[in-house]
């Protein structure tokens, strides 16, 4: 049976208290990665319970809380998991936020709060991230995108905006850092079972539910798992010959 493995390398999470990057770091724990920095803006009682469920597959846990789009935090972040174990090999970008607002509802401070946590972020942990890696063999980044990136989303305009400025984000980075053995990939998922997505539902009709569910091939939304189980295949050496992609996650729907 094939084993996916992450060994002795080093894996960040950005925004990872919750949600998507709750899976993506509890994967990365079960792929017995050496050691595992979990980021949030607050260090809370949730980031507290992932920090344990990680540790109970043997993986050392250190949490840190920053802010993704503030460049010292950014650059902390990175020292605190090299001072730790020597070493940076992988780096998933996943903080963001999304409100539910349509273009005559958003307002130009909502549009530059979604760009700068959203795309800053991933911007600021990508440059800070290779810096490091560039110097010391290579290693895999992972930004978090979207569907909406690709169809403009149903969400709100910065939002959509946003994750279609992380996946040229990503083409960009990949081109860049290859010659350093850095690969950059993005995920793209659609609808998927958060708590984010709950909210944005609450807020739907029950036609307009049924009609979001039909648009998706698969017939259901998706778990964070899921999600994760594609960032743990970008942060592995399976992924090894794929950089400046851009992973659907989205049970088949692509409008």
């Amino acid at each position: 049976m094939l084993n996916v493995s992450l060994k002795d390398k080093v894996v960040i999470v950005t925004g990872a208290a919750q949600g998507i990057g709750r899976a993506i770091a509890l994967k990365m724990a079960e792929a017995e990665c050496k050691g595992l920095l979990i980021n949030d803006l607050k260090i809370d009682a949730h980031a507290k319970s992932l920090k344990k469920e990680a540790e109970a597959y043997g993986t050392e846990v250190l949490l840190v809380q920053g802010d993704m789009s503030e460049e010292e935090d950014v650059k902390r972040l990175i020292d605190s998991a090299v001072q730790k174990w020597g070493r940076l090999d992988v780096m998933v970008n996943n903080a963001g936020i999304a409100k539910a607002n349509d273009l005559f509802k958003t307002t130009g401070d909502d549009w530059d709060l979604v760009i700068r946590v959203n795309m800053r972020s991933a911007f600021l942990g990508m440059k800070y991230a290779s810096e490091y890696m560039k110097d010391h063999g290579g290693g895999s980044i992972v930004n978090m995108a979207s569907i909406a990136g690709i169809t403009g989303g149903n969400t709100s305009p910065d939002y959509g905006a946003s994750k279609a400025g992380i996946i040229a984000l990503t083409k960009y980075g990949a081109r860049f850092l290859a010659k350093y053995k850095i690969r950059v990939n993005a995920l793209a998922p659609g609808t998927i079972n958060t708590e984010m997505i709950e909210r944005n539902f609450s807020k739907l009709t029950e036609e307009e539910k049924r009609k979001r569910l039909s648009d998706i091939p698969m017939g259901r939304i998706g778990s964070p798992e899921e999600v994760a189980n594609a960032a743990l295949f970008f942060a592995s050496d399976l992924s090894s010959f794929i950089t400046g992609d851009s992973l659907m996650i989205t049970g088949g729907r692509n409008t």
